[in-house]
């Protein structure tokens, strides 16, 4: 028997030791298991910040515009220092009292809610701590004993990773408040119209229930559940000393909202433009001013009936500071909603075609190159490039005017002739390095009527080329995000330039504005430009002070022209309009210090250089070391035959009585045009007889044109294909002939009525004044 015994015991505790091991093992797999299950949640913690909607906001700040998130949620995650600090205690008093002490599960909740749900004999509560509540929002799934496992593994696996602050505001901002508002950003504005960190204890409290039953507890649609459950709520804090008695009591006096606050919706079109610009960000911090946008909407509005009347559907501003180039308001059209075909149109994006409202830029473009100055002469005459002949907007023609003639008037032909000289395609550089993007055809497309609007811009890209012009020349483009990287400016213009054109722009005197309103602005100084588009269909105005530079458009989104559309009529009246709400007090546009400008004295005349024999002088405002001045070539002293008058040449005065006298020469095209419409003029004397060849310039052909192609059709009579047969004389030519082929064709004095009738195939003209000057040309008949 003892040996039996002493067999026995040993055996016994080797199954004792393998009971222990095995269970020791079988808790530490427990435990692994446990650990490996609560290492990290079984979803990514990016589900706990799904994307939120998008605010654009104001430069102060104001929410303009509200955006719906990607799953069309209205949700605007808020950090918890951003929330008034009632809501988060009174969230964590009602729904998980100890959260600052349990690991992700309450063991004590858990029990005290198996309790209550055998006491009621249905499930009347859950136990979920706020972690857990957080997990099933992360990863809904039916409310099953499963789910509520895997609820808790993950609420334990998301206390490892997250700090309970973190855990805390992702709760607040995935919260379900109702339909499609989640969280306390969206909650706190569209039930109290409010951001969260102003909430007040009485809609703290309703903040805290809502979630519970969003759909049983709508105040809006059950305002007397609601109420009944916020008042719970603050009897049952009040009791256990989580706020006073007077404070719930007050509370609990506040009605619950009967509505729901409607989302801002303020300068729409901007808004897109704005949110496009700043990519996929829960804030967009612009540069509008609530203010400015809103006297400019007031404004269009207003003048919304009298254009209707007019013919004009929609009219469309911008206003920016000169200075930064910010976006204060962008009015794109005056009804967004109420016009369902047109009124979503951004009419300051679209691609219009900007009539005269380039002008300036090119008269400043050649100022620096030397070409013009203010008070420099150009020729206003017909003229033709090939078969573009510009014509002015009243049909008219002045002969001799000044840059800032020229410029004040919006003439079209010294334009077109000074673009000929400053060649398309820099001009076209110029301006799209000033941003005119949408000027993307070669400069062989635009031609010359590119100055007259030959090409197509937009409203914020155009007012903000005039804001390069107010700032000395330095292009910077429109800003419409506060929080932009500063983009380093480019040199445009010369402050020089931009000063002497900004002081031609500012003349009171304007035949582009009708005078009987004009002496009534009660405006700031305004440098400012109109421009009328090809076949009537847009009418602009621009212009700029010392605070503000605004641009106007209006016309038909779909181009229907309108007879008798202007600039001038339309558009300019809108601008003073909004330069007198935006700048009451007005401003001044002040020239900054230290410009390279001088005034001197040119010749009447010419405007060039005065020499001894010019009669009359004037005064110009020139850049030293840029513009380009010769000697005056109007007046020269000449030798002529005392008793004749006729001019003797070098071989004549030695068997001649010669005097000088001076003599006035003008340019050979603008003496045709003197003739041709019978302005008088002294032409110089001729050459005395024998006295050898003749001198100066002679005639210049401008028709037949070289450049021209010619069809001779046979289907049509002869008599009717005949061409024109012009030259542009000098004053001193008294007879032209003309010579096709060696053979003569037509005489008669410059300026007459001659023609030609041609036959197919190439053809040498001559044309010879009487003092034997020739100039010729080859044309090809087809």
């Amino acid at each position: 028997m003892r040996q039996t015994g002493q067999i026995t015991r040993p055996a016994r505790s080797r199954r004792r030791t393998f009971v222990l091991a095995l269970t020791a093992g079988l808790v530490l797999a427990a435990g692994l298991a446990f650990f490996w299950a609560t290492a990290s949640p079984p979803f990514p913690l990016a589900a706990l910040s799904p994307p939120g909607a998008t605010v654009v906001a104001a430069r102060n700040g104001t929410p303009l515009r509200l955006f719906l998130a990607p799953d069309d949620a209205w949700r605007f995650p808020v950090r918890l220092s951003a929330v008034s600090p009632i809501l988060p205690r009174l969230i964590i008093a009602a729904e998980d009292k100890r959260f600052y002490h349990h690991p992700g599960v309450d063991p004590l909740a858990v029990v005290r809610a198996a309790l209550s749900n055998l006491r009621a004999g249905r499930v009347i509560s859950g136990g979920s701590t706020l972690t857990m509540q957080l997990a099933r929002l992360a990863d809904p799934k039916p409310r099953t004993l499963a789910s509520k496992i895997e609820e808790a593994l993950a609420a334990l696996a998301l206390e490892r990773r997250l700090s309970k602050e973190a855990l805390l505001e992702r709760y607040c901002n995935m919260a379900p408040y109702g339909g499609n508002i989640v969280g306390v950003g969206a909650a706190s504005m569209f039930y109290c119209g409010k951001t969260p960190d102003r909430l007040s204890l009485a809609e703290a409290a309703l903040l805290t229930v809502l979630p519970r039953a969003p759909l049983a507890l709508d105040p809006t649609k059950h305002p007397e559940k609601a109420k009944a459950a916020r008042d719970r709520l603050l009897a049952a804090m009040a009791r256990r000393g989580v706020i006073t008695e007077a404070a719930a009591a007050q509370a609990r006096r506040v009605p619950v909202p009967q509505r729901l606050y409607r989302p801002p919706f303020f300068a729409p079109q901007f808004c897109d433009l704005a949110r496009e610009a700043a990519g996929a960000v829960p804030r967009v911090d612009t540069t509008l001013d609530p203010e400015t946008q809103k006297a400019a909407t007031d404004i269009l509005r207003g003048r919304k009936a009298w254009l209707a009347g007019q013919g004009i559907g929609a009219v469309a501003a911008v206003v920016l500071d000169p200075a930064s180039h910010d976006v204060l308001a962008m009015v794109g059209s005056t009804d967004f909603f109420g016009d369902t075909r047109f009124g979503q149109i951004n009419g300051a994006t679209i691609r219009r075609s900007p009539g005269s409202a380039l002008k300036p830029f090119l008269y400043a473009y050649a100022m620096d190159q030397g070409l013009v100055f203010p008070q420099s002469q150009l020729l206003d005459i017909p003229t033709a490039f090939g078969n573009y002949s510009p014509k002015n907007y009243d049909g008219h023609f002045r002969g001799r005017v000044t840059a800032e003639q020229a410029l004040v008037a919006s003439l079209n032909v010294p334009a077109v002739r000074l673009l000929n000289t400053v060649g398309t395609s820099p001009f076209l550089e110029l301006l799209r390095r000033g941003g005119l993007a949408t000027l993307d055809q070669p400069a062989a497309h635009y031609g010359l009527s590119l100055v007259l609007g030959g090409g197509e811009v937009t409203l914020l890209d155009l007012a903000n080329l005039y804001a390069d012009l107010a700032g000395g020349g330095e292009h910077r483009p429109p800003r419409l995000l506060r929080n932009a990287p500063p983009v380093p400016a480019i040199r445009l213009f010369s402050p020089e330039a931009c000063a002497l054109v900004t002081e031609i722009l500012t003349k009171l005197e304007r035949p582009d504005l009708p005078t009987s309103w004009e002496r009534a602005l009660a405006v700031p100084a305004v440098a400012w430009k109109t421009g009328t588009s090809y076949g009537h269909r847009d009418a602009w105005a621009v212009g700029y002070s010392a605070g503000r530079v605004i641009g106007v458009w209006v016309g038909n989104m779909d181009g229907t022209p309108v007879s008798g559309i202007s600039g001038a009529v339309y558009a300019g009246p809108i601008l003073f309009e909004l330069f007198r709400a935006l700048e009451p007090h007005g401003s001044r546009l002040a020239a900054p210090p230290g410009l390279n400008i001088r005034e001197i004295e040119v010749c009447a005349e010419s405007r060039q250089l005065p020499g001894p024999d010019c009669p009359r002088r004037v005064t110009a405002k020139i850049i030293p070391g840029v513009t380009r001045l010769g000697p005056c070539p109007v007046h020269r002293r000449l030798l002529v035959d005392a008793a004749s008058g006729l001019a003797l040449s070098g071989d004549c005065l030695a068997t001649h009585a010669a005097k000088s006298v001076m003599v006035a020469t003008y340019p050979a095209e603008l003496v045709s045009w003197w003739r041709g419409v019978g302005i008088p003029f002294v032409p110089p004397p001729g050459p005395e007889p024998g006295c050898g060849a003749p001198r100066g310039e002679g005639p210049r052909i401008v028709s037949p044109s070289p450049g021209t192609p010619y069809v001779f059709r046979r289907d049509a009579p002869a008599a009717f294909q005949r061409i024109a047969l012009a030259a542009d004389a000098p004053a001193g030519s008294r007879r032209l002939s003309w010579y096709v082929d060696g053979e003569l064709t037509a005489q008669g004095a410059p300026g007459a009525t001659l023609f030609w009738q041609p036959s197919p195939g190439s053809h040498r003209l001559v044309a010879v004044d009487d003092q034997g000057r020739a100039d010729a040309v080859t044309v090809h008949i087809e």
